[in-house]
Formats: C-alpha cells, structure tokens, sequence
C-alpha cells in the first residue's frame, strides 16, 4: 500500500510546465433521433461562453470533422433548421484520441413563440420511447466514479434505486426485485451474464467481462420500460458498443484491477468509412495478491480473460455491423484457508473448482427505404458454460459434494422497423425470436451415491413481438404507448403486456412524467428441468424422475411509476420518483413453506427446488430522491437515496420480507478535476454509501448443534437485518496529454476506513459455533492507462 502511494506521488510530480498548445480532432455524424438517417448542413460549433472557438458542417453522410481543436474540457453544441438544438458541455477532449460524437437532433413538431423548450443534450437517453426511470451513460461515467472499477454494473449502483451493497459481486438489485430480473441487452441482442465466473441464469459476478473502453453511450432503466423489452421484470441494460476511428488507427493499453489490457481501432484502409475496434484483457490478479492485496478469494488466484470486438461498414445508403463479446474464467479453492479469512466465495471445509465461459457473437444490417422507414435486423448467437466441482475436506479426508457441466446456447433473430409517419407520430414494430438449446449434467452427492438433479438436452423457442407508438401532443406533452407479447413453446405460457408513458413539460426547467406497464419473465432453464426423485415400488430399488417445474409459467409484475424533475440551473438537477409493484406467479412450493422464487439471483448455485406452482405473490414500493450536478467548472456532485419496502409471500400466505429488503440505501458522490495546465490534469473523486444491512435468516444454534449441519428458524425468514452497510472510497487521478499520446493513472482506495461490513453467517461444524465473515476491508486499485 505504501508502494503504491509513493509510486502515484512520484508521478503527480512529474514536469507540469509547458508552453507548446496541443490540439486535437473533433470527428462524429450528426442523424435524425427516430430515423437515424444522416443529416445535411448540420452546424457544429465548439464553444466556450458562448464564444465560437472552431466550426465545422456536416456531410452528405452526416459526418463532420474539426481538426486542431486545443485539448481540454470543450463544450459543443449542433443546430439544424427544424430540429432542436443539441448541447454536450465538458466533454473530456484528449490529445491521445479523437474526440469522437454520435449526434442524435430532434425534429420539431411546431415553432412556439411563447414556450421555450429545454434543448435535447448528452445527458438524454439514447431510446426516445422511454418516458422515466431511465438514466444515460458513457465511458467517462464509468471510469470517473470512485469505487466503481470500470465496471459498468458498479457504476449503476450509485444511481437512485439501485443497491450496490455486496462487495463479492456486481448484482443490480433495482427497487428490491432480483437481480434476475435484468435484462443485458447489447446493440440489440438479448446476452447473458457478462461476467466472469458468474452463474449461469443469473446476472451479476465478481468481475464484469464488458470492456468499458468499447462502451458508446448506453441507457440503464430501473422500472416500466417501453415494449421493445421483454422477459424482465426489474430493468434493462441496454448497451452500445461504439464504432472504431474511420480517419486513424488508435491504440490503448491498460493495466489495472480488471486486468493487462490492449485494444487498437481504426479504418480498414483510408479511402473506405468501415472501421473496426478490438480489445483484449487478461487478468492481473495473481500480481495483486503477491503484493498483498485482498480481494476476496482467500489463497485462491481467479484466472480470466475477454475479448471484444465490433466491424462497422457503412454502405451505400444501409449499415452493417458485426460484434461480439467472450469470456473464460476460472479459480481453484482449497481447504488452506482454515481461519476466519476475507473468503467470500468458499470455506475452509470445501475443495471447489469453478469454471465459467460466455460468448456473443452478432451481425447488424439496416436496410432505409425512404426518409420515413427503415428496418434494422440482428441475428446472433450467445453460449454460456459452467463446470463445478465441489468436495467436502476435513482432517479425516474428502468426500464428493456437487458435479456440474452445463451448456446454454440461444441462436436469436431480431428484427426492428421503424415508420416515422410525421415529426409528431412515430411508430416501431418488431419481433424477436431465440432458439434456446441447453445441455444440462449436474448432481449431488448423499447417501454414498451421486443424485441427478439435472441430465437434459434440447432446445424450445422464446418468441417476442411488440409495437409501440410515439405521439407528440404537442411539444410540451409526450404520450409513449405500446403492446408486448411473448410465448415460451416448452409449456405454452404467454404474456399480453401494455405500456404506456407520458411526460408533460411544465415549463423550461420542469417536468412530470407518469409510466405503467405489464412486464413478464420465463424461469431459468435449469429450474423446468430440475428432477424429483422418487421410488417406483415399495422395495425402493429403482427410482423414478419427475419434471415437477416444467410446466411453470411467467413471473409477472405490474409498474407503476410517478415522476418530478426540477432543472434549476444549467447544471443541477434535482428529481423524485415515486413507485409500485405488484408481483405474481411468482413460484413458491406446492406445500406450505416460506420459499419464493423472488430470493433468488444473487449467488453462484442453480435453483434446486423443486415442486413449484404461480401461486406466489409479491410487491415493491418506494421513494426515490436524486440530487446531482453535471460536471462543469471542475466539479460534479451526485446525491441519491432510495427509501423502498421489499415484500412477498410464500405458499403459507404469511407475508415476509424479500431477501432484497434493505429499505433504505444513500450514496453521495463528488469530484473535482484541476487543471495544473494544458498538459496536466489531476481530479479527486470520492463516494460514501450507506445502506441497510443484508437481510438473513437465523442460524438455530442447539438444532445444528445435534444435527451437526447448519439449520435455521425457516419462521424467521429474512426477518433479520445485519448491522447497516457503510463505505468511504476515495479516489486520485492524474492526466497527462503529450503530443501524440495522452497516459493516465488513478489509485482508487476503497473502503478507506476499513469498515468491517458483515457479509454473511454460517455454522461452523467442526467448531460448534456460528462464525461470521466479513466484506471486504481497504482495497487499493492501481490503473494505468494509454491513449496513442
């Protein structure tokens, strides 16, 4: 630790004067936000108080270039006759890269006199039909936030509903639901966990295999999202991958939690606008541990690597792309850690080794047949593979626990088209379809013998299909409206589910906004398959298997959500959301229990109960308060809290809190970047979260006492709460641009007061005791960057 804070001194004090003026281009395409189509004439200036500091227009494609801009923070803004002016203030301008700018104008319905309307900025969602709960993103938001490690999952965790109190992984628990419940979606492909070693049919992990480097500016929803998204209940990560450098070959490298790091981006040759980027990662923390820092995995060294890719090649009039993700990760556990260690993964009775591995594999093509329609189609393929082998150790020897190697592949057709019938009206109709192929093999370990939980092969269809409307009452008012369908063949269960959105403006600053809608969601995989055992005579020498869950139809859930937001300066905002839920067919036992479906999501273990039936019910309901200032003169500031109830019931009827429950969670963060001078920019960022302990159920001490396994009151079902989670992070960056090249280090400590945060309680057998870990305490992470 020491090491590194004298190493980052070192380099804050590297040279700071300089005379030489180093410039930059600013490159992008300025397109029509419906239809995407590229537009004319279009005027970009680059600006500082109002005064024009260079220019550029548009081309016949849309594309513009400004060369020999002067690095630094520069502020843009794009008018064009009948569209409403874009403005994106602060954009971080480097020497080491071009500035690259997807513009998006909105046409005008009418000209208005008397009503100003709040000029469409970088700070909007990317998908017009989204009327609230909603927030953009881009690459510098997920590198800027202290703690966030470049991880695009731990960055939504600071944002109002969204709790982020789990240190092991990067679950998204949106307004109590599971994490199951999100739904990854990459330039218009439904993908699975994008993370290394996570579950398969779960959504978080501990390290996040998407590469924030290749990241455009993507969307994050939290509650009733428009009918282009379906099989979810909870959000939506709706991400986009953004284009190589059509002008210049680019390279960065990067060295840092996440891993050794190499990407390159550029044209295929210069007379052509194709372009590709690629990056490749692989991990570094074999290193990290060496040195002394703890990360969670006890003596144990995860193993991962990734890749990312995406080929863009413009035609004639049409776009066609090709992208893809993948990921392999493995670790090995063993009984060496025998102390109460920081293992957040395994015990000290416990030989695992755990594999994973995920794959994306796409292809885009965008077909216009006039200014008013066009038809965007994606096909694809996603693989996720999970291999575990799991034994029980003690002094005496081992013994066989758990064997898993289970494969899941979906082949996927997506077609969007989209009718912009006039300035005001836009409609959008589109299907999706997934051939989903699974091969399952896992069993555990009792009685001396192997049981088959799970030992299929074969593949059933997802079919999706929806249509949505845009209508423009006037320019103040917005009334967002659609219709979502899907099917599931396995069983036949279907879903028929409304949206609707509308958003007034009450005047230039302030806005309300109104959203409901039917969401639905098939169950995992593994759950329809798992098998219930039971003896086919009376002898009980051979075994019979039953489907008990197969014929399970859609969770569902019911949105709805009020709005308030208040712009009352040019860079604060402050905004309120209030919400309900209402959950059903959630699965919950046949017989009389407290279990629910809706507790589960949030750990490395497949569903392995059985006897389920839609008879489970559930609700969520809060208040959400955000507080925040865009970054402008060196400062930003982002306060959220959430205060929020998380409820269910089980097939007892007995009405219990969610696993998810931490009813409340506030975060505070804050950052200011200093220019030393042209060339050196140092920044401090720091976060502080606080939030309700994770809920649990007691461990009945005298019962697993006799029993000599863990047992616990199931009448107390997370009706406990560990002591509230807290956690300071600070983070130092220094920036520095050469001519050619622009190099970045930052140390982000987190956890700087070494708050021991309660992670989890198990009974021990060998001791007779209950024994309590603990999250993590104070991590160092060092990253290293280059641009040239």
């Amino acid at each position: 630790m020491k090491k590194l804070l004298l190493f980052t001194l070192l380099v804050f004090s590297i040279g700071i004067l300089s005379s030489q003026t180093l410039t930059q281009m600013v490159r992008g395409r300025v397109v029509d936000a419906q239809t995407q189509l590229p537009l004319i004439k279009a005027s970009i200036e680059i600006v500082d108080s109002n005064n024009i500091i260079a220019s550029g227009i548009s081309d016949l494609n849309g594309y513009f270039s400004i060369p020999n801009v002067p690095i630094g923070r520069i502020n843009i803004r794009v008018n064009m006759m009948g569209y409403g002016e874009y403005f994106a203030n602060n954009i971080n301008h480097v020497s080491g890269k071009q500035t690259a700018l997807e513009i998006e104008l909105t046409e005008k319905v009418v000209e208005l006199k008397s009503a100003s309307i709040k000029a469409k900025s970088r700070y909007n969602v990317n998908n017009n039909n989204i009327s609230l709960s909603a927030k953009s993103f881009d690459i510098e938001d997920t590198r800027r936030y202290a703690g966030s490690r470049n991880d695009p999952a731990r960055m939504a965790s600071n944002f109002a509903g969204v709790v982020g109190n789990n240190d092991s992984r990067n679950d998204i628990i949106i307004r109590g639901n599971s994490p199951q419940g999100l739904l990854w979606r990459m330039d218009g492909i439904d993908i699975p966990n994008p993370n290394h070693f996570g579950a398969m049919g779960a959504s978080g992990g501990p390290v996040s295999i998407l590469n924030n480097n290749v990241l455009a500016k993507s969307d994050f929803l939290t509650s009733a999202f428009p009918a282009m998204y379906g099989n979810a209940t909870a959000g939506v990560f709706d991400l986009q991958m953004r284009n190589g450098n059509k002008s210049k070959t680019e390279y960065t490298g990067q060295i840092g939690f996440n891993g050794f790091e190499a990407g390159v981006e550029g044209p295929f040759n210069k007379k052509s606008k194709a372009s590709f980027i690629a990056n490749y990662r692989y991990s570094t923390l074999a290193i990290f541990q060496k040195i002394g820092v703890n990360f969670g995995t006890g003596t144990a060294i995860p193993y991962y690597q990734d890749i990312t890719f995406k080929i863009d090649v413009p035609l004639k009039k049409d776009k066609f792309s090709i992208f893809g993700i993948g990921g392999a990760s493995n670790i090995h556990f063993t009984n060496a850690d025998n102390k109460d260690t920081a293992n957040l993964y395994s015990n000290a009775n416990r030989d695992l080794k755990y594999k994973t591995s995920m794959g994306v594999a796409g292809a885009a093509y965008t077909h216009y047949f006039n200014s008013k329609i066009f038809l965007k189609t994606s096909i694809g393929s996603t693989y996720t593979g999970v291999n575990t082998l799991q034994d029980s150790v003690w002094s005496g020897g081992r013994k066989p626990e758990y064997r898993d190697n289970s494969k899941l592949m979906r082949y996927i057709l997506s077609s969007t088209l989209n009718y912009k019938k006039s300035a005001a009206v836009n409609f959008t109709f589109g299907i999706n379809a997934q051939n989903i192929r699974f091969n399952f093999n896992d069993s555990f370990y009792f009685d001396n013998a192997f049981h088959t939980l799970r030992n299929d092969k074969g593949n059933t269809v997802l079919f999706q299909t929806f249509i949505t409307s845009q209508y423009k009452i006037s320019p103040r008012t917005t009334l967002n409206s659609g219709l979502h369908f899907q099917t599931l063949t396995l069983n036949g269960s279907k879903a028929i589910e409304p949206r609707i959105g509308l958003t007034h403006q009450l005047s230039k600053n302030k806005k309300i906004s109104f959203a409901s809608g039917m969401h639905s969601q098939m169950q995992t995989m593994q759950t329809y398959y798992l098998k219930t055992t039971a003896p086919i005579d009376s002898t009980q020498s051979a075994i019979h298997y039953f489907e008990t869950n197969k014929k399970l139809g859609f969770t569902k859930s019911l949105h709805n959500v009020i709005a308030y937001d208040y712009s009352f300066h040019k860079t604060w905002r402050f905004k309120t959301e209030a919400y309900y839920q209402y959950l059903y067919n959630i699965p919950v036992n046949t017989y009389s229990s407290y279990y629910s479906a809706v507790n589960e999501g949030a750990d490395f273990n497949n569903p392995n109960t059985d006897s389920l039936t839609n008879k489970g019910t559930g609700q969520n309901y809060g208040l959400e308060f955000t507080l925040e200032k865009y970054f402008s003169k060196g400062f930003y500031l982002l306060n959220s809290i959430s205060l929020y109830q998380s409820k269910y019931k089980g097939s007892n009827g007995i009405e219990c809190n969610t696993a998810y429950n931490g009813n409340y969670i506030a975060n505070l963060l804050a950052g200011k970047e200093i220019k030393l001078s042209q060339k050196n920019v140092v920044a401090f960022d720091t976060k502080i979260t606080f939030a309700g302990g994770k809920r649990y159920t007691p461990i009945n001490i005298n019962q697993s006492k006799l029993e000599h396994k863990e047992i616990k009151i199931t009448e107390q079902t997370y009706q406990k709460q560990f002591d509230p989670y807290a956690r300071l992070d600070f983070k130092i960056t220094y920036r520095r641009s050469g001519k050619k090249m622009t190099q970045e280090w930052f140390l982000d400590i987190q956890n700087i007061t070494n708050r021991k945060n309660i992670f989890i309680q198990g009974y021990d057998v060998a001791k007779g005791k209950i024994t309590t870990q603990y999250q993590l305490g104070l991590f160092p992470n060092f990253n290293y960057r280059v641009n040239f």
